[in-house]
């Protein structure tokens, strides 16, 4: 709820913890709120940041809730101001786009590449050339066994720094190998979610170009066609899309690192959870695994326990309460007193 102004939930729920009561210690918070200590001691760092918790000096050291009709409102002034001052700029920015688009070639805009070589080496200088971030949209089908492809060209860039986050199609996950590769990339940096059904191959490098399918390479002619588009209406609205899609994306945890939080799911678990919130079928996320289907059902029912949770839909509503797939919950974050 508090997500507008820059609170998120898990930060919601130690605030609101704290407006029942005293001054409290972290771990005793933590017990109220049946967060790791990490965890909460996390929250109210935030929380501070934002002025809506107030820290006494201990030991141990105790925290306590600003009034929020003072905090929140302070809050609310200052995003009020922040989104009046993106309007204004907005306001620039789509003056001078309109601009220049009515001087701009259309010819110049798009750019046709047909037939697999022509598509692979254009598609590596599109990718190449992002300087801050690269957002990927990958689904079926594949030319020339590219799901089996390393991506030297993504891992180069991941290596200099640039931001990568792919948005995967559900029916790429489950392919030979595929999840091998997954956690070869996310050990390198990139953020990855999936989706039922992504919308389109597309990649876009920072807001500047994008190269996504124009025909599928399917039919009489195999050869594929993909078009190249520059900065344009059409190319915001890809990255808008990008976004939108993002934000309701499933978080996969395939990184395969072990938290120093005893609480926290091993690397195997996290997999299995991953596997199982993006929506893949019990045969499908034993494969990716490398489990039997009968380790498999063993393993989902423990965690099903542990959760306290009677169905999987029970269990994926859990598991994305208690960070066991979105990564940001067992950072292990240094404490407040540090």
């Amino acid at each position: 709820m508090l997500e507008v102004l820059g609170v998120d939930p898990e930060s919601e729920t130690v605030y609101a913890a704290l407006l029942d009561g005293q001054a409290v210690a972290a771990d005793e918070l933590a017990r109220a709120v049946g967060f790791p200590p990490t965890r909460v001691r996390a929250a109210l760092r935030r929380l501070q940041s934002c002025g809506l918790v107030g820290r006494h000096h201990g030991p141990p050291a105790t925290y306590v809730a600003i009034d929020p009709e003072v905090a929140l409102d302070a809050l609310l002034l200052g995003r009020q101001e922040q989104l009046h001052k993106a309007r204004v700029r907005a306001g620039e920015f789509t003056e001078r786009f309109r601009r220049a688009a009515a001087d701009r070639d259309p010819a110049e805009v798009i750019e046709i590449i047909t037939g697999a070589e022509a598509v692979q080496q254009r598609g590596h200088q599109v990718i190449r050339s992002a300087q801050q971030q690269l957002r990927v949209f990958d689904k079926p089908p594949y030319h020339a066994n590219s799901e089996l492809d390393p991506n030297q060209t993504e891992l180069d860039l991941l290596a200099r720094g640039v931001s990568v986050r792919g948005l995967y199609d559900a029916e790429s996950i489950d392919m030979p190998g595929r999840v091998h590769l997954l956690r070869m990339w996310a050990a390198a940096g990139e953020q990855a979610r999936v989706l039922a059904d992504v919308p389109a191959k597309m990649a876009l490098a920072d807001d500047r170009l994008a190269l996504l399918p124009l025909r599928p390479g399917s039919g009489p002619d195999p050869s594929p066609s993909f078009v190249v588009l520059r900065r344009s209406a059409i190319l915001d609205a890809l990255a808008a899309l990008f976004e939108a899609l993002w934000a309701v994306a499933q978080p996969l945890r395939l990184d395969g690192v072990q938290s120093e939080d005893p609480h926290a799911l091993s690397a195997e678990d996290q997999l299995l959870v991953s596997l199982l919130t993006a929506g893949l079928p019990d045969e499908a996320i034993a494969r990716q695994a490398g489990v039997s289907y009968r380790t498999l059902q063993r393993r989902l029912h423990a965690l099903m326990e542990r959760a306290d949770a009677n169905t999987r839909f029970q269990l994926g509503i859990y598991a994305a309460a208690h960070g066991w797939v979105n990564g940001a919950a067992h950072r292990g974050e240094p404490t407040a007193d540090e």
